[in-house]
């Protein structure tokens, strides 16, 4: 499991002088006693975490020195300056369901004839730490070039054991739409409306 280190934070410092100083500051939600840390982590580790991993994405954290199960609840990233603004977990107890999110990943988007309109980029559900989900990647390569649209029922996540999903099932992940003719048509106006060569004599 991916670890990252962390610090509980003094709420006496004020988070905008925490990322001057190269920290990321964020909450450890502990849903087994109702209340939440303050933490703060290293900008570059937070960053890369990131990077890699989305939300629902299953983390180590490590705080005084004693290692602690979460998942990564949400962050906050300022594209425009480039900052995360907040990370936040949430611990893992046995047996204890919770509601999160799983990632939806498309690979091999050039294998169809037609442009892939992507509706839903991760789908909500409910499981206990022993049946939380990996990313869920949809391979064009392995689908039947017949299919025009795909819906979480077409995961066949509600079979699974432990999950009881909270997105609908009818919920549709992408659609692709049929490529048009209209260069081709164009091109072939063009050509036909162009002025003939006339030869030199």
């Amino acid at each position: 499991m991916i670890t990252l280190n962390a610090e509980k934070r003094s709420m006496d410092v004020k988070a905008k002088k925490l990322r001057r100083e190269g920290y990321v500051t964020g909450v450890l939600n502990l849903t087994d006693k109702g209340e939440s840390i303050p933490l703060k982590y290293d900008e570059k580790e937070a960053r890369k975490l990131i990077k890699e991993n989305k939300p629902g994405s299953q983390v180590t954290l490590v705080l005084d020195g004693e290692k602690i199960s979460t998942i990564i609840k949400d962050f906050n990233f300022d594209a425009m300056r480039g900052q995360i603004l907040a990370l936040n977990f949430q611990n893992l107890v046995a047996g204890e369901e919770i509601s999160t999110e799983v990632s939806i990943k498309l690979l091999n988007e050039d294998f169809i004839e037609g442009v892939v309109n992507q509706q839903l980029s991760d789908i909500q559900y409910k499981a206990d730490p022993q049946h939380l989900l990996d990313e869920i990647v949809i391979d064009f390569k392995e689908l039947d070039p017949s299919i025009t649209n795909y819906s979480v029922a077409d995961l066949k996540l509600a079979d699974k054991e432990g999950i009881t999903l909270i997105t609908p099932e009818d919920a549709v992940i992408f659609a692709i739409i049929e490529p048009t003719a209209t260069e081709e048509t164009e091109d072939t106006d063009a050509d036909a409306t162009a002025a003939p060569t006339v030869a030199a004599e």
